[in-house]
């Protein structure tokens, strides 16, 4: 017999074999190597730079990958900046060699606007005799909080609060962002021209659009100012975003930039993703003797919806052997509630509505970064007797689902994952564990 404490914590290892395999320690090393004065990333050698070796790294993985980057290569950065959320602890070796800038996640700050403007005023000073490296993973967007010129820091944090709020997925929000942020939308590798940049990423955002991933500092963007006010009436935000913000992207409409010029001396790498991911979690449930289905598709959509549809298949599935159902993916919220929570664990109390009282099944939800939306946890991992539990508490699940409090519901009964920032950020992964149902 499974029982349902070997079910959970073998999620449990396989969700941190997850985030192990995404972690820039474990990703860097493969991809630089160094020949004398000669150093190749993703195999290609770095331009030959008489001048300034720049290396600028951004997101919630950004120490991570400065420290790998610095293990890989060390010495060859004349300059090394580090921009990533507050409260995202920096190793010491990086400290010592790097100059780090603080912004916020998910809204933009004004320490995430200065930072920002250093960053592209170092760009600025580049020459075709100097190289940028930059070193690109989630939250780049929000921590790049440079508005365009006309715009304020505060539109910026209206218009991305009203995005997040109406449930837009990432690819909505950064459409949007990409024409409001001075950096995104190749705004950082147009102000390094001439120089040559070269940027490795981890990728949040499902399926590696580069323009998606931290709304694309350093690749030309892949929409315009039409785009993003497509987005905004899809949502219905017209009237609820700042005024300005129509203003500019109206005026916008028209605009054409050529980025061919700085765009032909680019080059950019995607080295782990949200496959990377998933693929660890299925050898952790395969080495642990589960019968592993990885779903090719993404998980996307509205986080209670999927939860739901995810635990009646955990019920209703036959097997004659411990089973395991990996899918990568990142869900939305829409906001209706006043509680705290994140898609994460709104999809976890979702499914535990479903599985209540089937013994054979556990789900795992968990965000990759640490963070689940408004809490301190990463995720959650329910069972058969999660809704029992609760009720015992004297917590209403489904009230709690319907007023986006999935947070405080699972922390009572010890049903969140709290692991802390995790030093990378490559979307989430969900884990369906079903014991066989011939015992």
């Amino acid at each position: 017999m499974v029982s349902i404490e070997r079910m959970r914590a073998d999620a449990l290892a396989a969700f941190e074999a997850a985030v192990d395999a995404a972690r820039p320690e474990n990703l860097m090393p493969a991809q630089i190597s160094r020949s004398g004065d000669k150093v190749s990333v993703c195999g290609e050698t770095l331009p030959e730079a008489s001048g300034r070796h720049v290396v600028m790294s951004i997101g919630k993985a950004a120490p991570g990958l400065t420290a790998a980057w610095l293990t890989s290569v060390p010495g060859w950065a004349d300059e090394i900046l580090v921009l990533t959320p507050h409260g995202v602890p920096v190793p010491a070796e990086v400290k010592a060699r790097a100059t780090i800038l603080r912004g916020a996640h998910p809204y933009p700050n004004a320490d995430g606007e200065a930072s920002t403007r250093r960053l592209l005023e170092i760009a600025e000073g580049l020459g075709e005799d100097d190289v940028l490296i930059v070193l690109l993973s989630g939250g780049g967007s929000a921590l790049m909080a440079a508005a365009e010129e006309s715009l304020e820091l505060d539109d910026v944090h209206a218009t991305t609060k009203a995005l997040l709020k109406a449930g837009a997925a990432i690819n909505d929000v950064n459409t949007v962002r990409r024409q409001l942020l001075a950096a995104a939308g190749g705004g950082l590798g147009r102000a390094a021209h001439p120089a040559p940049v070269r940027t490795l990423i981890i990728s949040d955002v499902l399926g590696d659009p580069l323009a998606d991933i931290a709304s694309g500092p350093t690749v030309p963007s892949s929409t315009d100012a039409n785009d993003a006010l497509a987005v905004l009436d899809r949502f219905g935000l017209r009237e609820s975003v700042p005024e300005a913000v129509i203003e500019y992207l109206n005026a916008a409409a028209g605009r054409v930039i050529d980025d061919s010029a700085w765009a032909a001396i680019a080059s950019t790498y995607v080295i782990g993703n949200n496959q990377t991911a998933a693929d660890a979690a299925d050898a952790e449930l395969a080495a642990r003797d589960y019968d592993v289905e990885v779903v090719a598709h993404y998980l996307e959509g509205e986080a209670s919806d999927r939860g739901r549809e995810l635990g009646i298949a955990g019920r209703t599935r036959e097997s004659r052997a411990p089973t395991g159902v990996v899918v990568g993916g990142e869900t939305t919220v829409t906001v209706r509630g006043g509680g705290r929570g994140g898609r994460n664990q709104e999809l976890a109390l979702a499914a535990a509505i479903e599985i209540d009282g089937a013994n054979n099944v556990v789900v795992l939800a968990g965000g990759t970064d640490g963070i689940d939306g408004f809490s301190d946890n990463a995720g959650a991992i329910v069972d058969s007797t999660t809704i029992s539990r609760l009720r015992r508490a004297g917590i209403d699940p489904v009230g709690s689902l319907a007023d986006n409090d999935s947070a405080t519901a699972l922390d009572a009964v010890g049903d969140s994952i709290r692991t802390g920032p995790t030093g990378t950020n490559v979307c989430d992964v969900t884990l369906v564990l079903t014991a066989p149902t011939n015992q």
